[in-house]
């Protein structure tokens, strides 16, 4: 039993991941990957709704800043992704379930893996914040959380990583790109 397309047959008191095959897994992470940002939007927005702004963007915060090391950890050791550079990192944000999951992005890596540039051509949370016209929830995850998580993330993979936003949100055009980092591993 394996190389399952989906889990429509009958039930399977055996079944294991690995019967599934690899586009049925990629399907899985997918649909995981959406129910993890999912549900940290909806618990946004119900503190939001009893508590106010202030506190939302308070706990917001004090979730991401005390389990981020944490987080960065699980699916670099899930695949074997060694810290210490620019690609390293890039390679991370190729996996992460959040963002690669949530963002379109060009990579670009020039003077000997000494230079990055990452480039989001699509953010799906920016498209519903535009859709919305919620400029609280697009500073909350652009500015409030994006912009130092990002930065912590480089200093992860190398504390000579120096980070420098080229383009945050808002932006003038649909056809726009969301944003656009630059890293630099300093000497």
């Amino acid at each position: 039993m394996a190389d399952l397309a989906d889990y429509s047959g009958k039930f399977r008191p055996d079944l294991k991941l690995t019967d599934f095959s690899k586009e049925a897994l990629v399907r899985l992470l997918t649909a995981a990957s959406k129910m993890y940002l999912g549900a940290d939007g909806m618990w946004t927005n119900v503190i939001r709704r009893r508590y106010g702004d202030d506190v939302a963007l308070s706990c917001s915060k004090e979730v991401w800043d005390t389990n981020w090391k944490q987080e960065l950890r699980r699916p670099t050791e899930a695949m074997n992704i060694r810290v210490g550079d620019i690609a390293s990192m890039f390679k991370y944000f190729q996996i992460d379930p959040g963002f690669a999951v949530m963002f379109d992005i060009d990579f670009e890596i020039r003077d000997n893996g000494n230079y990055g540039l990452m480039t989001v051509t699509r953010c799906r949370t920016l498209e519903y914040c535009e859709r919305h016209g919620d400029d609280w929830l697009l500073n909350l995850a652009c500015n409030e959380l994006d912009k130092p998580l990002i930065a912590e993330t480089a200093r992860f993979f190398n504390p000579k990583i120096k980070t420098t936003i080229l383009k945050l949100p808002p932006r003038k055009s649909k056809d726009d790109i969301a944003c656009q980092w630059e890293f630099k591993l300093e000497a």
